[in-house]
């Protein structure tokens, strides 16, 4: 018997149950069903789920329960992301910076206790994965899988070992991808530093003199004719340095006075002009953004050394003029650390003379919605480098090579030693016996997560089951990591397994604080769905995130919806009470339908109408679209009018009446089982414990059962056309005793109705649900008189 009110206690009971009766497991050894398999975002262990996983990952839950319902053996394995930066800047700053066992010993405790938390509140929203298919990026059986993936790669020369400028933030010391950053505007001064050339005084604007030790040349444009007469010459640097003055067509003529000085590196223009040129190549920094090659500025930081070097020159009289500038500059998105380019050994994975295949290889895919595939196009035209996947940190995969300082080459490591940390294992050169150098640097976290579909498929380990759920049917995902997640695992999935890895990508947004801004502490605005579920159910927030049609767009948070959510559980749960309490001692007969009256088919025809429309919402990943179809028809026609009008019905005890009320009964029946199924994707607390009410006998759990046909035998459109019509008579009769200040109870004596269509079907309902006493109708057009 259905409670008092739908609570948190029922939720975390069925959450209990569904755990406890393994309800959501692949079976590997069916070979009845037909296999959904899902290639799950692994989260970063931050320890606390926040309102864009609610979103992302109910999005994919959602496919999951609906496919379940449809007879597929569901492959729903949830993953964690446990290394690189996020992780490894958290752990350090609990425990500092120890000696590298010390230290990993702490993250592996770090991230153990955060998956304790993130998983018990993956477990409070509802969602399903099979927990017997868990795994971590920290565990060494992922190191196995991704050190395997790079020694592949490595055979078929897509992962090369070079010395080349790479994106670097200083805080971290470790090389980034360019898609690791972002762009901030900041306030600068631009300089106009005084050049010597032929006897000539030459004015060069910079932003950076901290940079001028690495200034390799001096650019200007071959259509500027003040300089054409000094093309070839030495120029000579404020700090007495001589370089080339060249003339390049890629210099921008509008910015400061059109001449420019090229350092190694002070942007990615200063690089394709180095390799243009073949200019010499000069470290300004070291790894921690600290001058070297400086001469008297070396050691000092970039800021420092800047201030210090414009108070020189200016001493010196080679300062112009100093000018305000507003300037975009790129920052690591971990730390928000301005980035250097700085020229380093690393590994790389080739992608820039891959992007065409990528992109042929991602339009073999269905992507959801279709228009967030030029997200990856756009990316793969602007690619310029290739992918630099090493990092000089501790927290990671480590690329399992080993450096000969006498052959100067690379070893890789052999298949069957995999998982090794060369850093930790020592090695003779199988050509000359020297001591081998282990590659300390380990992966970017990409890395680890672009196989995820060949680790979840066990790929290399058990064939027939590689064989069974790879490609995956579906990759879910943010729009944001479209440029990395999706680019990098289309790339290196289709390289190792020749297949696409999935068949289709659903792409969900970004959820915006109320305010429309980006979710965050520092501004206060952040919305927790920890905080959130204190007040509301798990089902309202899965509402939420199915309402949000966030489909690869950004939508901001709302409590109206929340309220809305909360507002429907309410509805269908008193609807069911209801419904429960008139099905008292009722045995259900497909007999019963022959007995139905006129607004007993219209609900029944406009629910075969609503399973269609919701399947197909489903079948498209239209989640809002499924449960505002649910929702529209539930409450505005199921309660809001179908039942008033079989209450004089099923509360009568006439004999006379008997065919009637076991008509509404059945209609009552059909209409509340096929809703709580459909609305067991989104709502599966709710929906599990209305059905266990009405299938108390059964051992399955609803989202065991079959998901509901669209039977052609309740299609009845003639009746639908009535029906309406009666709605809109009530409407009036309702709008008129409100008008009036009547009570809904109150009888009317006399009422006319005017209308060229035969009422006769539904006379009965106007004047029973009306309480009119005396009925007259004529013919015209529509009105009602009272």
């Amino acid at each position: 018997m259905l409670g008092k009110r739908f609570d948190l206690e029922i939720e975390k009971k069925w959450q209990e149950e569904w755990v406890n009766h393994n309800v959501y497991a692949f079976n590997e050894t069916d070979s009845t069903k037909p296999v959904y398999s899902i290639d799950t975002p692994p989260p970063f262990t931050s320890g606390k789920l926040h309102m864009g996983h609610v979103l992302s990952y109910s999005y994919f839950d959602f496919a999951a329960r609906y496919k379940r319902m449809r007879g597929y053996n569901v492959y729903y394995p949830q993953g964690w992301d446990c290394q690189g930066f996020p992780t490894e800047v958290k752990v350090e700053k609990k425990y500092g910076r120890k000696d590298p066992v010390e230290f990993l010993k702490n993250a592996h405790e770090w991230t153990n206790q955060m998956i304790t938390k993130m998983k018990a509140q993956m477990i409070q929203v509802g969602f399903s994965p099979d927990w017997k298919y868990e795994y971590k990026t920290i565990d060494p059986s992922y190191h196995k899988a991704v050190q395997l993936s790079l020694l592949k790669m490595h055979e078929n020369e897509l992962l090369y070992n070079s010395a080349h400028p790479v994106h670097w933030c200083p805080r971290c010391a470790s090389a980034i991808a360019k898609v690791e950053s972002n762009e901030i505007q900041r306030n600068a001064k631009l300089n106009y530093l005084k050049f010597k050339c032929e006897g000539r005084e030459i004015l060069v604007a910079t932003t950076r003199p901290e940079m001028l030790h690495a200034c390799v040349a001096v650019m200007y444009h071959p259509d500027d004719s003040n300089y054409t007469d000094l093309e070839g010459k030495q120029i000579e640097t404020p700090l007495g340095k001589k370089v080339k003055f060249i003339a390049d067509k890629d210099v921008d003529l509008n910015f400061g006075t059109g001449v420019v000085m090229v350092c190694t590196f002070g942007d990615k223009q200063d690089v394709v002009w180095a390799y243009r040129h073949n200019l010499e190549v000069i470290d300004a920094f070291d790894k921690y953004g600290k001058l070297i090659n400086a001469g008297k500025y070396d050691g000092l930081k970039s800021a420092v050394a800047k201030k210090q070097i414009i108070e020189d020159l200016t001493n010196a009289g080679l300062v112009d003029k100093v000018e305000e500038l507003s300037q975009v500059v790129k920052v690591h998105d971990r730390c928000g650390t301005p980035i250097e380019l700085l020229r380093s050994k690393q590994w790389f994975i080739k992608v820039k003379d891959y992007s065409k295949q990528i992109v042929n290889d991602a339009k073999q895919i269905e992507w959801y919605p279709k228009f967030a595939i030029t997200y990856l196009t756009d990316w793969a035209e602007f690619v310029e480098w290739d992918w630099v996947i090493s990092r000089d940190r501790l927290l990671g995969t480590p690329i399992p090579f080993w450096y000969c300082p006498q052959c100067m080459k690379w070893y890789p490591a052999n298949e069957n030693e995999l998982p090794v940390n060369p850093r930790l294992q020592d090695k003779k050169c199988p050509d000359c016996s020297t001591s081998l150098i282990g590659e300390k640097a380990v992966c970017d976290c990409w890395v680890d997560s672009s196989i995820s579909p060949l680790v979840i498929s066990k790929w290399g380990k058990d064939q027939a089951f590689f064989d069974k759920v790879y490609p995956c049917d579906l990759r879910p995902q943010g729009v944001e990591i479209i440029r990395t997640w999706a680019y990098y695992t289309i790339h290196r999935c289709s390289q190792l397994t020749g297949k696409v890895p999935f068949k289709q990508i659903l792409l969900n947004g970004n959820v915006l604080a109320p305010d429309g801004k980006k979710m965050s502490k520092s501004l206060g605005n952040e919305v927790q769905p920890d905080e959130l579920m204190k007040t509301y159910p798990a089902d309202a927030l899965r509402q939420w995130a199915a309402l949000s049609g966030a489909m690869a767009k950004d939508r901001p948070f709302n409590y109206q919806d929340m309220k809305f959510a909360k507002s429907f559980l309410n509805k269908l749960w008193n609807a069911s009470k209801f419904i429960e309490s008139n099905l008292e001692g009722y045995q259900y007969d497909d007999l019963h339908a022959s007995k139905l009256r006129v607004v007993d088919k219209w609900v029944l025809s406009r629910l075969r109408d609503v399973i269609d429309d919701v399947t197909n919402a489903f079948e498209n990943y239209e989640f809002h679209k499924a449960i505002k179809t649910i929702q529209d028809y539930f409450w505005h026609e199921v309660c809001d009018y179908y039942l008033e009008y079989v209450k004089y019905r099923i509360y009568s005890d006439d004999e006379n009446c008997k065919d009637s009320k076991l008509a509404a009964q059945y209609t009552l029946y059909n209409i509340l089982i096929n809703i709580v199924k459909l609305v067991a994707p989104i709502m599966p607390h709710i929906a599990e414990e209305i059905y266990q009410v009405f299938y108390p006998q059964t051992d399955k759990f609803v989202v065991q059962s079959v998901w509901p046909e669209p039977y052609t035998e309740w299609h009845s459109p003639d009746d639908v056309v009535k029906a309406n019509l009666l709605n809109s008579i009530i409407t009036e009769i309702r709008q008129h005793k409100s008008t009036n200040q009547m009570s809904m109870k109150s009888e009317i004596q006399s009422l006319k109705i005017k209308t060229f269509d035969d009422l006769t079907d539904i006379i009965e309902e106007i004047k029973q649900v009306g309480i009119v006493k005396e009925l007259v109708i004529e013919e015209g057009k529509f009105e009602v008189i009272f």
